[in-house]
């Protein structure tokens, strides 16, 4: 049952009736009284929020403005770092070019010794040759000293 029907029962008809209107505008501003207080929490409960918020942000903020000090420190070490590499690497492609012009004397230097090592390598050879067989005395012993063992 409806609070219309329950008052028409308790009250006559046309004082239900009249009643009826003037409790329509109660219910209104009962309602608009409970979606303001409704409201005026949530707007407590969203500014709480936006608070914690504002202080993350701002511990966020801090956190952040802390790094720049080390990531400055890390970026100028890294430049650093680039410079050494470039002086590292310009002073090893010195070092190689220098290393190529050593090894291309020294294989010039192994070739033209070449030739002597060889003649005098045949020479070696003609001398053992002329020594007497082998046997005691200083003779024996000088073969012994050029003869490989």
């Amino acid at each position: 049952m409806t609070d219309d029907q329950s008052e028409s029962q308790d009250s006559p008809g046309l004082i239900g009736g009249l009643l009826s209107g003037l409790r329509a505008p109660e219910r209104v501003v009962t309602d608009i009284a409970t979606i303001a207080s409704t409201l005026l929490a949530l707007r407590d409960d969203v500014q709480g929020r936006l608070a914690s918020i504002d202080e993350n942000a701002d511990a966020l903020r801090q956190g952040v403005g802390e790094l720049r000090t080390p990531l400055d420190r890390i970026d100028r070490k890294v430049a650093e770092l680039e410079t050494i590499e470039e002086a590292i690497t310009a002073r090893m492609d010195t070092i190689h070019s220098d290393l190529n012009a050593r090894l291309l004397s020294l294989e010039e230097e192994v070739r033209a010794m070449r030739s002597p090592v060889e003649q005098m390598a045949r020479d070696l050879s003609g001398v053992k040759q002329l020594l007497p067989e082998p046997g005691d005395g200083p003779m024996a012993r000088l073969k012994d000293t050029f003869s490989p063992s």
